[in-house]
């Protein structure tokens, strides 16, 4: 007997659904040439969001992913350390420190402040140095692969992202409103703005995404609990108050359905398009509960999934987690420009939070990959606004400019529909019940020595940026020029830091697709001269310029510059350096410091009046650059970041400052 082709597949699977619309990119798929993998390979798409936990608490030493590696984290104000080294409130330093659940009750701790003041005090209007003082010694706590092994199992299997970003700087509500509806309400017009947990339920108004999917005859179900930790974001909304039991938002967003009903739904090829599953309290992953519990729940749907293989061949599973919970991360958070529309309160930005743990799960997401677009709980909905067609009207449009859709997380081209062999979830949660008597995690003395983390790096997705920055000197005017570009198609956040002379910083833009811009810095007036500045945006991308702006400053010589130039995917990295504005010699030593070229570095001489070009071979499209200058103490630029636009590999190891 023949099989079945995959149009016929689609077709047959879709009947299921009975008269419900197909989702526009379902129609396309069924409409293309049979051997074409799209969006429409996509029949169902199932979202479990857990309970707060941050990337770094869950992934900080993951191989490949941004976590305990990335010696680029932005520098604390007027030291020498970075964002790593926290201080509590009497001065002592501590980098993140482990878990151990194998001989402490690390699976069952004790809640960690994750509301918006602690939230804001930590974020610090962008520094991200007061996590300790604000959130306590538990906040700066992390788990390696041997306390959470499937959900370290689940991201070397499938593609994790981590650029992932809870959507506002506070508790779960916020963010599961984000999830559910695009929105918090910033202006106040329909019952908002819902800034913490502490709203009156069923008085808010606006459209949630369900409601959306309902009008458009896109067919969803929410799958919960009788005990759903009160984290049915859709129960807070006035229309679904005291609905008929036969109401269709009854049926599908009120209703209880627990996870044997989500079985038989998936052995009976009765799902919806869209599902949403809502965990009970104790196998939520909150920090009261065990990851190891909750990873248990989370691979129970899964499983369920797996028992009827021509579901699973046609499903995309997406967990994800409302927010960080309190626990550190280091990445700093993309925030919009002030005066963004819909993306203050009170003046102060609503997000982005910190990153999260997020795993897109399908057939079409396996190998372990690395997905390092900016993204949040916006872009859940971006991603089935894109499948079905229907539009979400709340995103704001800076959320819609930087936020991606999820698509960079699959490859329709290649499909592998068996389920990944995963650990024994239900030892590992009968584990965890006996380490509960365990003593409790006791923080380590003072020290600001980094965890360790697995080497080696993992396949990384295409990005949709192509990011550059560089320094410019104007001494007439006694300035220096931050100038930015982005080659990609994707808008990209970026904030820059002041790191001495200066408090009222950081600032932020966003880097529009296919753009340049700068911005000026009055370094006479408020450094008598002197500059450090840090230049931080996605995946990596780091710029540091050290230097002395003044009549005096290098020989009597304005200082020479150093210009970058990314040509694009696949293309070699260029590097000017420029001289022509002075009367000396210029000795430059670059230092290259990806450890596969062993550190090497060497001199670039230019003459008074000239500048010079070279070509530089970046190493699986990255670059780690340290630039100095001959007879100038003072003079620093750093150049770190990757040539986007084609799938590679994560950041290479790299030599330490």
């Amino acid at each position: 007997m023949n099989p079945p082709t995959r149009r016929k597949f689609l077709k047959g699977s879709m009947a299921a659904l009975g008269s419900t619309v197909l989702p526009p990119a379902v129609q396309s798929a069924l409409a293309a040439p049979a051997a074409s993998g799209t969006l429409g390979s996509i029949a169902h798409v199932v979202i479990l969001c857990q309970e707060n936990r941050s990337y770094d608490h869950y992934f900080g030493t993951l191989k490949g992913g941004r976590g305990f590696n990335d010696d680029h984290a932005a520098t604390i104000q007027a030291t020498t350390r970075n964002v790593f080294a926290q201080a509590n409130s009497m001065g002592s330093l501590y980098t993140p420190w482990r878990l151990d659940a194998s001989k402490t009750s690390a699976q069952w701790l004790s809640d960690v402040p994750h509301d918006l003041n602690s939230g804001t005090a930590a974020w610090n209007k962008g520094r991200s140095d007061k996590w300790l003082p604000n959130k306590g010694m538990n906040a700066h706590g992390y788990l390696t692969r041997s306390d959470i092994p499937f959900q370290y199992a689940l991201a070397d299997a499938f593609t994790l992202c981590d650029n992932y970003f809870c959507s506002a700087r506070t508790s779960t509500n916020p963010n599961r409103l984000f999830l559910m509806s695009g929105s918090i309400d910033p202006q106040g017009q329909r019952g908002g703005p819902a800034t913490t947990n502490g709203f009156t339920y069923g008085t808010l108004t606006w459209q949630t995404y369900p409601e959306a999917l309902q009008a458009a005859g896109i067919s969803w179900r929410t799958y919960q609990e009788v005990d759903n930790y009160d984290d049915d974001a859709l129960a807070w909304f006035k229309q679904f108050q005291n609905l008929p039991v036969d109401s269709p938002l009854y049926i599908n967003g009120v209703k209880k359905r627990v996870l044997a009903d989500f079985q038989a739904d998936v052995m009976n090829d009765r799902l919806p398009a869209v599902s949403w599953i809502v965990a009970p309290a104790a196998k939520s992953e909150h920090p009261n509960g065990s990851p190891n519990v909750g990873g248990d729940y989370v691979n129970q749907y899964l499983q369920a999934l797996a028992a009827n293989p021509a579901v699973w061949a046609k499903t995309a599973f997406i967990l994800t987690y409302d927010e960080n919970g309190g626990f550190f991360d280091h990445v700093t958070t993309p925030t919009p420009p002030p005066g963004t529309p819909d993306e203050f309160v009170n003046g102060v930005p609503i997000g982005l939070g910190a990153r999260v743990p997020t795993i897109v799960c399908s057939p079409w997401s396996r190998g372990g990959w690395i997905a390092s677009e900016v993204f949040d709980h916006t872009s859940i909905i971006q991603f089935l606004e894109k499948w079905t067609g229907v539009r979400c009207p709340n995103i704001s449009a800076w959320r819609r400019s930087v936020c991606g859709d999820l698509t960079s997380c699959f490859d329709f081209s290649v499909s592998s529909s068996a389920m990944p062999p995963l650990p024994d979830t239900a030892a590992l949660a009968n584990l965890a019940l006996q380490q509960r008597s365990y003593p409790a995690p006791t923080p380590p003395a003072p020290n600001t020595v980094m965890p360790s983390y697995e080497a080696g790096q993992k396949p990384q997705r295409v990005q949709p940026y192509q990011l550059n920055g560089w320094l410019t000197q104007d001494l007439a005017a006694k300035r220096v020029w931050t100038n930015w570009s982005n080659g990609g198609s994707k808008a990209a956040p970026l904030q820059i830091n002041l790191n001495a002379y200066r408090s009222d910083n950081p600032w932020t833009y966003t880097m529009a697709a296919n753009n340049t811009s700068r911005d000026y810095w009055s370094v006479v007036t408020y450094g008598n001269g002197y500059y450090d500045l840090e230049m931080i945006g996605p995946n990596h991308f780091y710029r540091r310029f050290k230097g002395y702006l003044n009549a005096a400053a290098w020989n009597g010589q304005p200082e020479p510059q150093v210009q970058l130039t990314v040509d694009g995917a696949t293309q070699s990295i260029s590097i000017l350096f420029d001289n022509r504005g002075t009367a000396n010699n210029a000795v430059f030593t670059l230092l290259d410091r990806i450890t596969a070229n062993a550190g090497a570095s060497r001199t670039i001489t230019v003459g008074p009046g000239q500048s010079t070009t070279i070509a530089y071979a970046a190493t699986d499209g990255w670059y780690d650059l340290k630039i100095t200058l001959g007879g100038s103490s003072n003079f620093l630029q750093s150049m770190v970041g990757r040539i986007e636009g084609v799938p590679g590999l994560t950041r290479p190891p790299v030599l330490r400052w």
